[in-house]
Order: C-alpha cells, then sequence, then structure tokens
C-alpha cells in the first residue's frame, strides 16, 4: 500500500468534507438575503397599504426606508463579498477532491514511479485548496479529519487516527490534537 497516496486521500476528504460546509454555510446566507429582499418589501407594502391615512402609515413608513437601506447594503454586501463566485469556486473544488479522493482509491497500490500525473495535478489543486479554504478554524479541521478517517478505506471499520489510536466511529471529545477524540490506552 502507497502510503503517499493513502494521505492525498486523506487530504482530499478532509478538503471536501470543509467545502461541503463551507457551501452550507454559503447557501444559508444566500436563501437568506434572497428571502430577505423578496419578503421584506411585499410584507411593508402591505402593512404600508393597510395603514394608509392611520397614525401608524408615518412610523410604518420610516421603517420602510430604513429595511430598503438595510437591503441594499445586504444586497451590496453579498455582491463585494463575491458569494455567488465562492459558492462555484467550492463546487468546483469539492468536486475536483471528490475525484482526487476516488482516483487515489484506484492507485493505493501504484508504486510512486506510475504516478507522476497524479502528483503534477495535486500540486495544482492543493494550490486551489490553499486560496480557497486556507484558514480553517481548529475545530472543523478535526471534524473533517475524523470524517475522512470514517472513509478511508471503505467497508473497513478498523480504521484509527493514526495519532491517538482512537476509532472516529466512537467519538469522545478528548485531548488528540489532530483528530479531537480521546486517545485510546495502548
Amino acid at each position: 500500500m502507497n502510503d503517499r497516496v493513502l494521505q492525498i486521500r486523506t487530504d482530499a476528504l478532509v478538503a471536501e468534507y470543509i467545502y461541503s460546509t463551507n457551501l452550507k454555510n454559503l447557501g444559508y446566507m444566500s436563501i437568506a438575503i434572497t428571502c430577505l429582499t423578496i419578503i421584506v418589501p411585499i410584507i411593508f407594502s402591505a402593512a404600508i397599504l393597510i395603514a394608509k391615512g392611520t397614525d401608524y402609515e408615518n412610523a410604518l413608513n420610516t421603517t420602510s426606508i430604513v429595511l430598503s437601506a438595510v437591503l441594499l447594503s445586504l444586497s451590496v454586501l453579498s455582491l463585494i463579498l463575491k458569494l455567488d463566485q465562492k459558492r462555484e469556486s467550492f463546487l468546483i473544488a469539492r468536486r475536483s477532491n471528490i475525484y482526487v479522493s476516488s482516483e487515489a482509491l484506484k492507485l493505493i497500490d501504484k508504486a510512486d514511479a506510475e504516478l507522476s500525473w497524479f502528483y503534477n495535478y495535486l500540486a495544482e489543486m492543493d494550490s486551489r485548496d490553499q486560496e480557497n479554504i486556507g484558514e480553517v478554524s481548529e475545530k472543523l479541521k478535526q471534524e473533517a479529519y475524523r470524517h475522512s478517517l470514517k472513509k478511508l478505506m471503505p467497508g473497513r471499520s478498523d480504521t484509527v487516527c493514526s495519532v491517538c489510536h482512537a476509532t472516529p466511529f466512537k467519538f469522545i471529545a478528548g485531548s488528540c490534537q489532530v483528530c479531537g477524540n480521546t486517545p485510546k490506552e495502548i
């Protein structure tokens, strides 16, 4: 078994998990902004029509103007942060990591000499991953590593963390810096 290819598979599975988590968060933000930009004007337009000629009309007009400014700010912030471009970039990178993970599983028994094309492809992909997900919290890294251990060798439940020797299938928060699990007594 080629340890370098096994590490590549682990890294690809970790990156896939981090991209999936980031995509989920971007999706929530995108949906929230879209819903707010549609629902708020409808509700306040209806409320202003209902309140026309009442004591609440001025307050609703002022609130409507303030909310319009907030929604405009949210839309501009979304454009500045390039949420849609990030989402697209994350989708492509996650797809690439899924491909690498799958290929690594197929190539795990090959010698390094046969894998130069694979290593060249990885060099470019790793730099893209660094640009997209360079700074990640320690907790997310540990979650991703546990996830990768579970998927590392399909059909094998005896996979353990190489540092603390704990199984990722029975997680108890602990002191392992790599997986966050409680180290197994050896």
